[in-house]
Formats: structure tokens, sequence, C-alpha cells
């Protein structure tokens, strides 16, 4: 079986409902701590909120790529017991 675009779609559509429920409330407080807790100008504020965003896309990304990939091989296998 390979690797379809519907499967890619659901994994995407995944990832990006995950980011967003994820992201909406850090967001929040990334700005809280960089306006009103820490003081610093735009530009780290900036720095600060894109470092830390990357890292948990990274996180994020590489276990959601695991789950489909396991998920995957389970259907390959499924498959060939039943040929």
């Amino acid at each position: 079986m390979a690797y379809t675009k519907l499967m890619a779609f659901k994994e995407a559509l995944s990832d990006t409902g995950i980011a967003a429920v994820v992201n909406i409330p850090l967001n929040f407080v990334l700005v809280y701590l960089c306006i009103d807790v820490w003081q610093v100008g735009t530009m780290w504020t900036s720095v600060i909120m894109t470092s830390i965003f990357t890292l948990f896309a990274i996180t994020r990304k590489t276990y959601i790529r695991l789950y489909f990939n396991a998920e995957f091989l389970k259907k390959q296998e499924n498959e060939q017991q039943n040929i």
C-alpha cells in the first residue's frame, strides 16, 4: 500500500489542528510574559516567541509523523497478513 494523498491530508489536518490548540494559549502566555513580566522590547519578544514556537513545532511534527508512520505500518502489516 502506498502512502496516499488522503493520508497525507489527514496527517496535515491533524498537525494543524493540534498546532492551533497548543499555539493559541501559548501565544497569550508568551505575550504576557514578554510584555508584562520580563518587559522586553519588540525585537526580543519576536526572537523569544519565534524560538519557542520553532521548538514546539519541531517536537510536535516529529511525534505526529512517528504516530502516522506507525499507523501506516500497521495497515501495511494487516494487508500483508490478509494476502
